[in-house]
């Protein structure tokens, strides 16, 4: 009888899986970024132009962010997504994400 041994590799198959959700996660972002961008108001081009994203990863942790960041110039980003006392709300972030979550999922998991 033949004893095969597989040898474990373990911190590379963790840096594989890791670059490749990673990956994944970028795509998905940079999609929903396109989405936003094509959604958002535009008056003079502010808004659309401060739309972007950006993936962090720390430990086993691995966060994507999307929308307007609190260091952009279009800080009024928040009134056209939710609504005003006198403007009603005319939402450009979530609908990019809501409306597109299967092509979101499918891009995290590594599709196309």
């Amino acid at each position: 009888m033949t004893n095969y041994i597989t040898e474990w590799k373990q911190k590379e198959l963790i840096a594989k899986v890791s670059g490749q959700i990673v990956a994944g996660m970028e795509a998905a972002c940079q999609f929903a970024e396109g989405q936003a961008k094509a959604r958002a108001p535009h008056r003079t081009g502010l808004l659309k132009s401060d739309i972007s994203h950006k993936v962090e990863a720390r430990g086993n942790e691995i966060t994507g962010y999307m929308g307007v960041f609190k260091t952009s110039k279009a800080f009024y980003a928040r009134f056209p997504e939710f609504g005003t006392s006198r403007m009603a709300a005319r939402p450009f972030l979530r609908p990019a994400i809501w409306e597109n979550r299967a092509k979101i999922m499918k891009l995290l998991t590594g599709g196309k």
